[in-house]
């Protein structure tokens, strides 16, 4: 689910009917649908703009599909997914970052016509999102390991294991990206072209889920508690 203005933009990719579907955030009515030629998918919308056109980009077997958020109108598809996808696109001012486990990490040239600028399938998360800067992107895995590529080349510039996988997709706050692990941690690395670990955090019980970010304060919700940080 996302809020655009006055509507409630539902990704539906379950069994039987897979669409698109905006409500109206006041009244409940459906303003529109859209049928979608898609496999079951556990991602969630992104809303951005490119070329001056507010875009839905939604993920699934076997495309990246953009619609014109107020009409529901498709912009543009990309075949390059595979499987139950579990991972939402990320995006900067330039591409569409997109990925899935046994497929591939890519970068979507979402220009007319849209097109795959590189891909790369050493790192391929199935549950956490990428999180993209205008140089840098970050991918999670289950298992542990973190890599940062090159955002116009798709360039691996570093890579870490962690001892715990993730399922929380990683965030960037000011000049920091924050990866909350299975095991409750915490770990903040700088967002730079090299790996620098700037604080390890433990909370103290099981999390999985991503945090959120506001006002200075992070909500993180884990297995027992919610809970708010600030300073």
């Amino acid at each position: 689910l996302i809020i655009h203005e006055n509507k409630l933009l539902v990704q539906y990719d379950q069994s039987g009917k897979k669409s698109l579907m905006a409500f109206d955030v006041n009244s409940g009515n459906l303003m529109w649908e859209t049928i979608r030629p898609v496999s079951i998918s556990w991602a969630s919308p992104v809303i951005t703009e490119f070329n001056g056109i507010i875009q839905v980009i939604l993920t699934a077997e076997p495309y990246v599909i953009s619609y014109d958020v107020n009409t529901g109108r498709e912009l543009w598809s990309i075949e390059c997914m595979s499987g139950e996808v579990g991972p939402s696109v990320s995006v900067n001012s330039r591409y569409v970052f997109a990925v899935n486990d046994f497929a591939v990490l890519v970068a979507i040239n979402p220009a007319e016509p849209a097109s795959i600028v590189w891909a790369d399938n050493e790192y391929t998360p199935d549950i956490s999102s990428p999180v993209a800067t205008e140089e840098l992107v970050f991918v999670l895995t289950s298992w542990g390991g973190v890599a940062c590529y090159d955002t116009e080349t798709g360039n691996l510039v570093w890579d870490h294991e962690f001892d715990y996988g993730f399922f929380a997709s990683p965030i960037v706050a000011g000049n920091n990206v924050y990866m909350l692990d299975q095991a409750g941690v915490m770990h903040v690395v700088k967002a730079e072209r090299e790996f620098q670990l700037v604080a390890d955090s433990p909370l103290g019980e099981r999390t999985v889920c991503t945090p959120a970010f506001s006002e200075r304060k992070i909500y993180i919700r884990s297995e027992e508690h919610l809970y708010c940080i600030s300073e």
